[in-house]
């Protein structure tokens, strides 16, 4: 079998894993930073009967200065699914490139068969993986875009969230054909 240096492909796992380690870094300081913008106390907050004109909702929790008194619940699940999906994207692609890593090195037991159907079957889920990572990435793009009028602090999520999807795709994309030339080879 042919080896190279491979490059791109490690390259752009490198990537892969700054950008989730990045996507995990905004999302939590976002988290943080809107949490200490809302934490007033409830004292000057109240319950208030608007009429249907203004609100569609009759009862709502408002402050003295006619604001909304508390951080936004979907705001909050949102930074929190950034995070969640930083954090299971580092984890897959630290786990995938460090298997397909270690795989590099020819072991004298097996014969170059095994070895590839071994490192086709990590690639496989690999690229799965990162293919519903990009998926969720482009969702929370999406969603993040609609909501960054009402907060500001959302603006570097959305950055990040905005690199990973890309990146994302690149790398099963990559992974694949590595795999497939690396199956090429071991037919000649």
């Amino acid at each position: 079998m042919q080896h190279t240096g491979h490059s791109r492909w490690k390259l752009i796992h490198l990537l892969s894993i700054l950008v989730h380690l990045g996507l995990i870094c905004a999302g939590s300081v976002a988290f943080v930073y809107n949490l200490g913008q809302n934490a007033r106390p409830l004292g000057g907050t109240s319950l208030r009967i608007s009429s249907a004109d203004t609100n569609p909702c009759p009862l709502t929790l408002v402050d003295n200065t006619g604001s909304w008194g508390a951080f936004d619940v979907a705001d909050r699940t949102l930074l929190t699914n950034c995070i969640f999906v930083g954090a299971f994207g580092l984890t897959i692609n630290v786990a995938a490139f460090g298997l397909l890593l270690s795989m590099e090195t020819h072991r004298v037991t097996l014969t170059e068969g095994q070895q590839h159907w071994r490192k086709q079957i990590i690639t496989a889920f690999a690229c799965v993986l990162n293919i519903f990572l990009a998926g969720a990435g482009v969702a929370m793009a999406g969603i993040l875009s609609a909501r960054i009028v009402e907060s500001k602090s959302l603006i570097m999520p959305l950055v990040w969230v905005s690199l990973q999807a890309p990146i994302a795709l690149s790398t099963a994309i990559l992974d694949a054909i590595k795999n497939y030339r690396e199956g090429q080879d071991l037919l000649d």
